[in-house]
């Protein structure tokens, strides 16, 4: 049997897991990789945590016994837009900023002064100018961290980071460079005007790599340690990309919603495929194929906050099954209490970095249980907004595909496929992004093997149909829905200075 280790280094937690030739994962581990928010709108990870999380979610997958085989070699997938500034050595300089970290807003802003280069460099890019991405971070560390740009030898994401940590090599894949707002994403290749306008010189920047490209070997102690030998370890792609493969969505017309933290829809397209409302990103998977859609600063996330915030709300049961039952107690619509899940920032489709989230409708009769359910509703409105405009801009989806762990709850799939009126389809495993990784790390290390063939493989035999009455209820909400964030748009950035 052969075997790929496959390693998911996402927003909360590292995932490790064994995959053999027909995707089925044989063990899997994973360990937590909580966010530290050290002021308003930062949202980071300590470096050596992470990697220490990512060691240990490795040795366990590794210590379940698998079933005899041979582990070919290392695949690796992580979240898109994280930096990270290493020193001459690759080592760590500062956090890992991730997706959710919002302090570059106002150096956003100002990249979007000029209307008409901000369109012509999204439209080269594929990414619009938000502060999720490169350009603002580092106009930000210009500003207020100077000196620790100036020592940091190479500007990286953290799958850079973890490639150099386990091959000594410094990489960057392309799936992962496309979405921070450095590459062209026709010419797969470092901007020119982009890195003039943030004042980094190239060679600052890590190699660019194809994502199935095998980097280089695995170092020597690690190989000791988890004892797989001297193997190959494959750069990977993105988390997002990752799991539209893994839940076998590698056609044309095929959406993946994943709603893990964050929640986002894409779909596969054969080149670059832009917005002329600049409402969506196009970043580059791999082997000639792009990637079309818009992710959402809300999900699994969201809730995490409630049950945090919360807790005596939980009466003591677990999070994920309390929330369940409070939510099903409420009709949808939750009784006129809409809940915008703007903890984060917006993403797709109003790119609105300074949002912040909102309640409106409330009422004496209101409880906690109406508050969960307004926060799914609000999680489905947010998804549904990015899956309209993506079918105005790439075309109607012909089948639609689920995957994360939202979609264990027994109460959001259903909310999801009623407000979008569309039917969901459930693959087997939640793990998208491992099966995905692991398809793309066969494709690398086995002569003849094709991802897309193996994700065709991916069985969907749960779906989610949704039920008329309440969909036609549900677009009346959501209109509603849309004409409150229409009438807060304006007051985000003033709030956000208060």
């Amino acid at each position: 049997m052969k075997l790929v280790l496959a390693i998911d280094i996402g927003t909360s937690s590292v995932r490790a897991g064994l995959v053999d030739e027909a995707l089925t994962i044989r063990s899997v581990a994973s360990r937590p990789c909580p966010l530290s928010t050290p002021k308003p709108g930062w949202a980071q990870h300590p470096a050596e945590p992470l990697l220490e999380a990512l060691d240990e979610a490795v040795r366990e997958c590794l210590g379940q016994e698998p079933p005899a085989g041979r582990i070919l070699g290392i695949a690796l997938d992580a979240a898109m837009h994280t930096v990270v500034l290493l020193d001459e050595r690759g080592d760590p300089l500062s956090p890992i900023w991730t997706w959710a970290d919002m302090r570059a807003a106002p150096q956003a802003a100002r990249l979007a002064q000029d209307p008409a280069r901000a369109r012509r460099l999204y439209l080269e890019t594929g990414c619009p100018p938000h502060a999720t991405y490169h350009p603002a971070r580092i106009r930000w560390l210009a500003e207020h961290e100077p000196g620790l740009l100036h020592r940091a030898r190479t500007i990286a994401s953290v799958k850079a980071l973890v490639l150099h940590r386990l091959t000594g090599e410094l990489a960057e894949d392309l799936s992962t460079a496309s979405a921070s707002g450095l590459l062209n994403v026709s010419t797969l290749a470092w901007h020119p005007e982009v890195l003039e306008i943030t004042g980094v010189r190239e060679d600052r920047l890590p190699r660019l790599v194809e994502p199935k490209s095998p980097v280089g070997i695995l170092r020597e102690a690690l190989a000791r340690r988890w004892g797989t030998g001297a193997i190959p370890v494959v750069a990977g792609g993105t988390d997002g990309p990752m799991a539209n493969v893994g839940a076998g969505c590698a056609g044309p017309g095929e959406a993946a919603v994943t709603a893990g933290t964050s929640s986002a829809v894409r779909m596969l397209v054969d080149g670059p495929t832009l917005d002329a409302k600049m409402r969506t990103w196009c970043y580059y998977l791999g082997d000639g194929t792009w990637i079309a859609g818009g992710a959402v600063n809300a999900g699994g996330g969201t809730l995490d906050w409630l049950s945090r915030s919360f807790p005596g709300e939980l009466g003591g049961q677990p999070a994920s099954g309390r929330l369940d039952q409070l939510a099903g107690s409420v009709p949808p619509g939750a009784e006129g209490l809409f809940f915008a899940p703007y903890l984060a920032g917006e993403r797709s489709p109003g790119w609105q970095d300074t949002a912040r989230g909102y309640l409106a409708g409330l009422g004496l009769h209101h409880r906690f249980p109406h508050l969960v359910r307004a926060a799914m509703e609000g999680i489905a409105y947010q998804i549904a907004s990015v899956f309209h405009s993506l079918a105005e801009t790439a075309g109607e989806p012909r089948r639609v595909r689920v995957s994360g762990g939202l979609f264990s709850s027994r109460v959001f799939p259903q909310i999801l496929a009623d407000v979008l009126g569309r039917t969901l389809e459930v693959p087997a495993t939640p793990e998208g992004s491992l099966l995905g990784t692991a398809a793309l790390g066969f494709a690398a290390l086995e002569p003849g093997v094709d991802w897309r063939e193996l994700a065709r493989r991916v069985a969907a035999p749960a779906r989610i149909e949704p039920d008329p009455a309440r969909h036609r209820e549900y677009r009346r909400l959501f209109a509603a829905y849309q004409e409150l964030y229409q009438a807060m748009r304006p007051l985000f950035r003033p709030l956000a200075s208060l």
